[in-house]
């Protein structure tokens, strides 16, 4: 299992120096099943979606979606 999530979207809140994803979770599922979702999921609730979800295959990457983003609020 990889022990680093690397990311470039630096405006994601898990984003950290180095493109590291600090997130403690991460659901990665394909767009139809994504779509059914709220644009971002909680890293609390990740665990429980997964396992409701199951396998959920995706005919390439263009076809799957990071649903642990989550856009940093700027003051």
């Amino acid at each position: 299992m990889a022990t680093d999530v690397h990311c470039t979207i630096n405006n994601c809140k898990w984003w950290k120096s180095g493109n590291v994803c600090a997130a403690t979770e991460i659901l990665v599922t394909s767009d139809d099943i994504g779509a059914d979702y709220p644009d971002n999921v909680d890293v609390d609730q990740v665990s429980m979606l997964a396992q409701q979800t199951g396998g959920t295959p995706a005919g390439s990457c263009m076809h799957t979606c990071c649903k642990t983003f989550h856009a940093e609020q700027k003051m």
